[in-house]
């Protein structure tokens, strides 16, 4: 910006702001058409109209406060568009145009590029300045407001920064009901309503108006549970009950207040910051990482949290409403609270508002209103329920580091809006309806549900204690079968086909043969092989009837439950009894041998029971032989391995051992369950099932005991209520 262009024809002279709006097209219609420059152009420069007063500025819902009526509007200012859509830039010129009819416009370069139009400076073959297509737009000097130099500075101007409702306008309860889920957020800032209330109406009666400065921390599990959302309705509220002045929320993490900084700088930006607040809510996001523990030197983090406290503990001073500023402090739980017990911190809290992560079901209605606001439909047979099915899907395939909450829900909507994007693509799809409208299809990604399904359940293998010879069976099954997938996508069939994958688990009762048999039906549903990776379980009773010519109908209904799964049948030797006369138990394993071989291409059975027993079974029918021709052995737990058992238990149960003599206790106990080789009675006794019997009547004794002591008048603490003694552990195996 600079001197008016030279003309041969004078311009007119910059004429005073008129009294009401001139009539010339709004600027929105008449940046909408401005044209592109055409090659050549020179791009003359324009001196500010000094002559031209920006009119008072009312603020704008707390964002641009009121500039004083002596305040000129200059070029290279930072100013505000009037909206909506609200918008902010940098003034490139000021003064009369021949579009506008002789009257004084601005000539603006915006932060964001506009949808609408490719306006680069240029409109009606008048150019005033240059900017980047888009960029550029013109607006009646009414239409535009000065942002005041706190806002406009550089450390502040880029930081998220809300509006707050207009006071007299806002409904506390109507915006609590919008908020999805946070029931004890909702409660916390219904109690600080009251406090507020009651405070004021005390004031009135003592004649003291000194009032206890509101400074809030949100205590989060995880990051997204909708932090921003509530400061804006923290923000409302304390400005219509007259706490704040303006309501708006600024929001900073650690890289806005450390970014360029050294030694000394972070104050003076927090300064900066708290100046652009004031009247408003100041959200630390990430108070709980402002200075990083893991390094053991983080100067530039100490300063930064030194700051925020400072400014904390002198905001929490007694005070009269409207206070300076709200700080609200947010971070993780754990973390949060150990900043929160540094002195003069947590005093100057006056509530902890307690963000609990969102359920499923909660995600999905986020969901749902975020697809309607982003201008999406879902389609009819997205129901509710199948919505927060595709939301658990991805919560489970998330695992605990994923993203959560309000986060989960937008990176849903974006993948699915991605792939919508391709589908749409490939079908030409030109109507409304389609191009607009996420089917299910959108919301499952298949080949990372695959990979991260079958990882999810090798972890889970891997978790499981002991049965190293099983774990490498496993992991062995599942590269051979992947492999055979791969052939099969580069077009290498394999002649024999696909192999066969029944099995036989041999072994004792609590050796971890159903766990292991819940990994394979995951690991064979990741691959593709089975439709739904489903585990029925059945038993001589689920398949045998009372009456003659019921069983083969019984045994079918079973078999087609499992279609799609796996089938595991437990007990299998029983039946058919060792003299081979049970007809009954004949008819269900003749039935079943059918079955398999109907359904192979849609069905595993894995037959389990002990290993002598399934030995003489498999021996005694020569159809079951080549139809399960892979046989896997269950060893026994190790006492070693049968104490981690425990301690795995113990940790779930959230349980605890007191002392070396209740560990030693629990591990002779052990010992003794451990089976002796060549003994039936040992085969019932020992492995998993035993550890649970022997915790089970240890928290049964300890709950006893527990009783009498307090009968004697003992007050137990919290770690009294979760530790198991030596004496729990009294008469706890089975005779």
């Amino acid at each position: 910006a600079a001197k008016a262009p030279a003309s041969s024809k004078s311009m007119p002279p910059p004429a005073p702001v008129p009294a009401k709006k001139p009539t010339i097209p709004t600027p929105k219609k008449a940046s909408s058409a401005c044209n592109s420059p055409t090659p050549g152009d020179s791009t003359p420069s324009h001196r500010p109209s000094s002559g031209h007063k920006a009119p008072p500025s009312k603020p704008h819902k707390g964002i641009v406060k009121e500039v004083a009526s002596d305040d000129k509007m200059y070029v290279g200012d930072r100013v505000k568009l009037k909206g909506p859509p609200v918008r902010h830039g940098e003034v490139m010129y000021i003064g009369p145009a021949a579009f506008a009819g002789g009257e004084t416009v601005v000539g603006v370069k915006l932060d964001e590029k506009r949808s609408t139009s490719d306006c680069d400076g240029m409109y009606k073959n008048e150019r005033f300045f240059r900017c980047q297509p888009g960029h550029g737009i013109y607006q009646a000097l009414e239409e535009v407001e000065l942002v005041p130099p706190e806002l406009a500075d550089e450390d502040v101007r880029l930081l998220p920064m809300s509006e707050a409702p207009d006071a007299d306008t806002f409904d506390l309860e109507e915006e609590l009901n919008q908020l999805i889920g946070l029931k004890e957020v909702k409660e916390s800032i219904r109690h600080t309503r009251n406090f507020i209330e009651v405070q004021k109406r005390r004031s009135s009666v003592t004649g003291d108006s000194s009032a206890r400065a509101l400074h809030f921390a949100f205590m989060q599990g995880t990051a997204g549970s909708g932090a921003g959302k509530v400061a804006q309705v923290l923000g409302g509220m304390l400005l219509k009950f007259g706490v704040l002045t303006s309501g708006h929320v600024l929001e900073v993490t650690r890289k806005d207040l450390v970014a360029g900084c050294t030694g000394g700088d972070v104050d003076a930006k927090m300064k900066k910051v708290a100046r652009a607040a004031e009247g408003g809510v100041l959200l630390v996001q990430g108070a709980d990482c402002l200075k990083d523990t893991e390094k053991s030197s983080d100067r530039i983090g100490e300063e930064a949290l030194q700051s925020v406290t400072k400014l904390l503990e002198t905001a929490a001073i007694a005070t009269e409403w409207p206070q300076r500023l709200c700080l609200v402090l947010a971070g993780r739980r754990s973390q949060l609270s150990q900043l929160l017990e540094t002195p003069g911190v947590g005093s100057s809290i006056f509530a902890r508002l307690e963000f609990s992560d969102l359920t499923a079901i909660e995600v999905a209605q986020i969901l749902r209103h975020l697809v309607k606001s982003n201008s999406f439909q879902l389609s009819h047979d997205l129901t509710d329920e199948k919505l927060e099915s595709l939301v658990r899907r991805r919560m489970a395939r998330a695992g605990g580091d994923g993203a959560k909450n309000v986060r989960l829900a937008k990176a849903m909507l974006e993948e699915a809006v991605s792939r919508q994007t391709d589908r749409v693509w490939a079908k030409e799809t030109l109507s409304f309806t389609g191009l607009t409208a996420l089917v299910e299809q959108d919301f499952v990604d298949k080949s990372k549900d695959t990979n991260e399904a079958a990882t999810a359940a090798l972890k889970r293998l891997d978790g499981i204690v002991g049965l190293k010879p099983v774990k490498e069976f496993v992991r062995s099954l599942y590269a051979t079968l992947l492999m055979e997938q791969r052939r099969r996508e580069m077009g290498l069939e394999t002649p024999g086909g696909s192999p066969t994958l029944h099995m036989v688990f041999q072994g004792n009762p609590g050796t971890g043969k159903t766990t292991v048999a819940r990994v394979v039906a995951d690991l064979l549903k990741a691959l593709g092989l089975l439709r739904t990776g489903h585990l029925v379980e059945a038993d001589r009773a689920a398949l045998v009837a009372g009456y003659s010519g019921q069983t083969a109908l019984k045994t079918k209904a079973v078999v087609e439950s499992a279609l799609g799964g796996v089938l595991f049948i437990d007990e299998a030797y029983a039946l058919v009894g060792d003299d081979g006369r049970d007809s009954f138990g004949r008819e269900a394993l003749d039935t079943l041998i059918k079955l398999v071989e109907d359904y192979r291409q849609d069905l595993v059975v894995i037959l389990a029971g002990y290993s002598s027993e399934m030995a003489r079974l498999i021996e005694a029918n020569p159809g079951l032989r080549s139809r399960f021709p892979t046989v896997i052995e269950f060893d026994d737990y190790t006492s070693e391995e049968l104490l981690e058992i425990a301690d795995g238990m113990l940790l779930q149960d959230i349980l605890t051992l007191s002392d070396l003599s209740a560990s030693e206790r629990l591990k002779e106990l052990l010992q003794k369950t451990v089976p002796k080789p060549g003994k039936k009675s040992d085969r019932q006794a020992g492995n998993g099932r035993a550890v649970r019997n022997i915790l089970e009547r240890a928290k049964r004794n300890q709950a006893l005991r527990l009783q009498q002591e307090a009968a004697a008048g003992k007050i137990h603490s919290q770690t009294d209520m979760l530790t198991l003694v030596a004496q729990d552990f009294d008469g706890c195996l089975s005779p």
